[in-house]
């Protein structure tokens, strides 16, 4: 939920001065946002990992229960650290019209990558297939994420307050 409040407050900012051609400052905005979004994942990860208990109590006491959610959250969230620059990257593109990178990104984690990832990973191994299907979907769209933003990134650099927008390839 924080981390949709960062991308809520950085989409008017990108997409502002995006429209203003002020290159540097979209840039400066996804970076901190990512920053940011990264170090609250982190913080997650750190109470997932060391407090897993403490956040199934939250749910249920049936201890059979605690036991098999405890390890599943800690598998489930040990790729939680590199989700926060994904999230503000899919959001990033939206922000810069360029609609069709976001939506990709977008279906990759939830979709394209979890919906097949649950029904294979179980068939070799059983419950904990299941469980490790969120951190391979979550670093399989991270990766795609990675390119498509170290792409755009590098023409933002090369560009100059002022230029033209569309040699990013947005619609707007």
């Amino acid at each position: 939920m924080v981390n949709l409040g960062l991308n809520q407050g950085m989409q008017p900012i990108a997409g502002y001065n995006y429209g203003a051609r002020q290159y540097s400052r979209v840039r400066s905005v996804y970076l901190i946002t990512a920053a940011w979004a990264t170090l609250v994942m982190i913080f997650g990860f750190i109470v997932c990992e060391f407090f897993p208990g403490l956040t199934v109590s939250a749910f249920t006491n049936d201890p059979a229960l605690k036991e098999i959610a405890t390890r599943g959250i800690r598998i489930m969230n040990c790729a939680f650290p590199i989700i926060g620059f994904q999230m503000v990257g899919t959001n990033l593109f939206q922000s810069l019209g360029m609609v069709n990178k976001s939506i990709f990104l977008s279906l990759t984690r939830q979709l394209l990558f979890l919906v097949p990832a649950i029904y294979l990973l179980p068939l070799g191994w059983g419950l904990d297939g299941i469980w490790y299907s969120y951190p391979v979907s979550d670093t399989l769209a991270s990766i795609i994420t990675a390119i498509l933003l170290i792409g755009l990134l590098r023409k933002l650099n090369r560009m100059k307050d002022g230029d033209d927008p569309t040699l990013l390839g947005s619609t707007i």
